[in-house]
């Protein structure tokens, strides 16, 4: 069991505005959109309720708090940075392979956790461990480029943040799983 979180330790204040800030950005790629800005905002504050409620029952336990709090965030960052590219390609081929990835990408991971929890703990020992890291590699190496290379040109559609905003948020649902699983479960996944 994890130590006590105080108030002022459970990041409720900074993660929710670290949300506000996601969900204002993303809601101006390709261009500003309104009634998206406040969907992602609402979405943002909800996520600040769901803190605050994490912190009330569980701050007894900082591994369980933290670990709630970062599946909450991570799926609510993911839901931002995958909408850019849907708005970019809206009703397109493209459009429909994003939804069909994000769909596979949501379920998908809870069917493997535990293996996903394994190969995250020990990359060096799991095949999927090994995927993992070369995508997370991949992921950084493609958004160094992009960022670069928007830098010399003037993208005015931001299609390459809004990629690789999207392969992030696949990244975020892709891990965030791994989040619910109690401390003592994986440290038994661990071991092994």
């Amino acid at each position: 069991m994890g130590k006590q979180v105080t108030y002022k330790e459970s990041r409720i204040v900074g993660t929710t505005i670290l949300l506000l800030i996601t969900g204002f950005l993303m809601s101006w790629v390709p261009k500003g959109n309104f009634v998206l800005l406040m969907i992602n905002l609402l979405l943002a504050l909800i996520a600040g309720v769901l803190f605050y409620y994490f912190w009330k029952t569980t701050k007894h336990d900082s591994k369980r708090y933290f670990s709630l709090l970062s599946f909450v965030m991570l799926n609510v960052m993911a839901i931002h940075s995958a909408i850019p590219l849907l708005r970019i390609y809206y009703l397109t081929l493209t459009f429909w392979i994003g939804i069909i990835m994000l769909t596979i990408m949501v379920i998908l991971p809870y069917l493997y956790s535990r293996e996903i929890a394994f190969g995250i703990q020990k990359p060096y020992k799991s095949k999927l461990g090994k995927v993992y890291s070369i995508y997370a590699a991949l992921i950084i190496i493609f958004g160094i480029t992009a960022f670069t290379g928007s830098l010399y040109t003037s993208n005015t559609d931001a299609i390459v943040l809004a990629l690789f905003a999207f392969l992030l948020a696949l990244l975020f649902f892709f891990i965030s799983p791994v989040l619910l699983i109690k401390p003592a479960e994986m440290d038994e996944i661990t071991k092994n």
